[in-house]
């Protein structure tokens, strides 16, 4: 859906695309439902290896992640990585959960992750 946002603003002809999905494929058609107008999407794995612009842009994101992650770190204190596996996120996430019978607003809620330790903490104050 994200992917599909910023092709909707920037209106290129082609977009290039790392796909996330095994099935490369699947992933550019996935996008192509989403969109307004068919346009060409070249989806592959390991893009960034092969095409100078989606290697740019896999730079831009990780930069700008990592600014939002020190952002959310000064707001809240250390977490961990960040990332749904990461051993420190996942305390820091069960804690919140416990304190507040919620996840923090900046939380991805489709995460497996998140909904393992709902679901775990649901059932456990059953």
């Amino acid at each position: 859906m994200a992917m599909a946002k910023v092709i909707k603003k920037l209106k290129p002809a082609i977009a290039y695309v790392d796909s996330s999905d095994v099935r490369a494929e699947r992933f550019a058609n996935d996008i192509l439902g989403l969109l307004p107008r068919k346009i060409r999407i070249i989806s592959e794995h390991h893009a960034d290896e092969k095409y100078p612009v989606v290697s740019a842009a896999s730079i831009i994101a990780k930069v700008t992640r990592d600014q939002r992650i020190d952002e959310i770190r000064k707001m809240h204190g250390e977490f961990g990585s960040g990332y749904p596996s990461d051993p420190r996120t996942i305390h820091f996430l069960r804690d919140w959960f416990r304190r507040n019978g919620s996840f923090p607003d900046f939380v991805r809620r489709s995460w497996k992750t998140a909904a393992m330790i709902e679901q775990e903490i649901r059932q456990a104050t059953l």
